[in-house]
């Protein structure tokens, strides 16, 4: 991703900072494609740190601090808010501005650090989920990926129809866009998406349907069928619509845990389980990555 840096010398106020991100930052959609990079001195730096400005801003974007000077507490502060230092190298790409810059010359400027050029004006575009499950592959030209930013729904161009589209249009298997990221020689694109239904035209939940199966995997599976799937033909789908089956499956199946004959056994009925318990948190919008995050959390 691209640094945007700020100098912090060009803000009256460590308030101004917090308002340059929700309204123009995060309202222009930059959090997409952009990191964000402070250029600040220790005592505004202090500042910023005793108002728990800095720990609001690092919850919305992802933030590096260039701070002047080497200070061993500062460090250790910036590691409490999950902050990272900033040492720029010849081969990282920043944007500079300050309370004079033109903020509308920065969405060209973005789109001219990619290279439209090498594939005629399209750029190879892999698309992943929240999970990390690899997708689709698509292509991006420089007016669908405008407005994939300006909208924050995922918009490509179609070679075989010669026009843009918004995936998800006439399915309803809308991809909203988390962050974008290219490449080394800026010339692919990568999308993480928030997957709404299945990605791909075939009813799959990803185009390689050869994917690595996993937890997350299986548990998007069970979503899509949730969404798209009939009581009649899915059994998921069925206990979805009835909560009080759900529930009772649940408990029949922790019991059978709990009762277990041998190691092999275990196995079944856990999988048993697990695959009511993924219902049940499909059926409530709560994501495997919410339950690490939260284990996570815990272990601390």
């Amino acid at each position: 991703m691209i640094k945007l840096k700020i100098d912090m010398n060009g803000m009256e106020s460590v308030g101004d900072l917090l308002e340059f991100i929700e309204e123009v930052f995060i309202k222009r959609n930059w959090d997409l494609f952009l990191s964000l990079v402070l250029e600040i001195d220790n005592e505004q730096l202090i500042k910023l740190l005793n108002t728990k400005i800095i720990d609001q801003i690092s919850q919305k974007i992802d933030i590096d601090i260039e701070a002047k000077g080497n200070n061993s507490e500062l460090k250790s502060l910036l590691n409490k808010y999950r902050i990272g230092i900033f040492n720029p190298n010849n081969n990282q790409k920043f944007i500079s501005v300050n309370n004079e810059t033109n903020l509308e010359s920065i969405d060209n400027l973005l789109l001219d650090t990619l290279d439209f050029e090498k594939q005629k004006g399209l750029i190879p575009t892999i698309v992943q989920d929240l999970d990390n499950i690899i997708l689709m592959l698509a292509y991006s030209s420089r007016e669908s990926l405008k407005r994939t930013i300006i909208t924050r729904k995922a918009i490509y161009f179609s070679r075989s129809r010669n026009r843009l589209w918004i995936k998800g249009e006439q399915s309803g298997n809308t991809q909203i866009i988390k962050k974008i990221y290219y490449d080394c020689d800026a010339d692919t694109l990568l999308f993480q998406v928030d997957q709404n239904g299945v990605a791909c035209h075939t009813g799959s939940y990803s185009c390689f349907q050869n994917s690595r199966f996993s937890i997350p995997y299986l548990f998007n599976i069970l979503r899509s069928r949730i969404q798209n799937a009939n009581s009649t033909d899915s059994y998921t789908k069925r206990l979805s619509e009835d909560y009080d089956l759900l529930l009772a499956k649940i408990k029949e199946e922790s019991l059978e845990v709990i009762n277990y004959t041998d190691r092999n056994n275990l196995i079944w009925e856990i999988a048993d389980l697990t695959y009511f318990i993924l219902v049940l948190m499909a059926t409530q919008k709560i994501t495997p990555r919410e339950i690490v995050n939260e284990l996570r959390r815990r272990s601390k």
